[in-house]
């Protein structure tokens, strides 16, 4: 009697793993909806747009921070224990800015890889040949165009770390020694660190510009 339940178990396990193997082939071979690519697309969309506000984000709170910092000490300040605490309420806006950027441009190639993997499936199920071939050759356009996306926002983001870096250093210099004297004394670093910021600030506006462009040209006409 022992030996029979074991045995019926052991048919029984069996049914149910074949019938759960049978059921993944088949969610695994569905084929995908007509409007499957569409959604898959203004997800796309809508990411690749949320990274390039984020980046654009970091680099207004960046300027807003130097502009703050431009206060204190390339400005005669009438108050200076008052425009330091602004400021360092504005570096604290700032780290923050930056870190959520630098998280959203990583996460923006894991985004890329789902969307252009459900391109690849819906390619695979044309049948002409030559529409096929277009739509490939379009596939490793988007792509190719894509990575420089990435790239540039990327190299945009990369620009603000030494700019934060020197003038967090510079802030610091100001909280241990904040009078007239010391303010003046970063006159030159303050020029140079301005310098830098328009060079950063005009690449970052370059890599949103072609981000926007990028993505812009994926969405239907209406």
């Amino acid at each position: 009697m022992r030996t029979g339940k074991i045995a019926g178990t052991l048919v029984l396990g069996t049914f149910l793993a074949t019938s759960l193997a049978a059921a993944q082939g088949q969610t695994a071979q569905e084929p995908r909806s007509e409007t499957q690519g569409i959604k898959e697309t203004e997800k796309f969309i809508k990411e690749g747009g949320d990274v390039a506000h984020a980046v654009g984000v970091a680099k207004g709170q960046v300027e807003s921070t130097l502009t703050a910092y431009n206060a204190l000490v390339a400005t005669p300040s009438t108050d200076m224990k008052k425009d330091y605490g602004k400021l360092l309420k504005e570096m604290k806006e700032m780290d923050e800015k930056v870190t959520a950027a630098r998280t959203q441009v990583e996460e923006m190639q894991t985004a890329a890889s789902t969307y252009f993997t459900g391109r690849q499936a819906a390619i695979k199920d044309i049948q002409d040949p030559d529409l096929k071939t277009q739509a490939e050759h379009r596939l490793a356009d988007s792509q190719k165009k894509h990575r420089e996306v990435v790239d540039s926002l990327r190299a945009a983001r990369e620009s603000l770390d030494p700019l934060r870096k020197e003038l967090t250093d510079q802030v610091k210099f100001l909280g241990s020694d904040l009078n007239p004297g010391a303010a003046a004394s970063l006159a030159a670093k303050a020029k140079a660190l301005n310098d830098r910021g328009r060079t950063s600030f005009a690449k970052t506006d370059q890599a949103i510009g072609l981000a926007n462009d990028y993505f812009n040209a994926m969405r239907p006409a209406k």
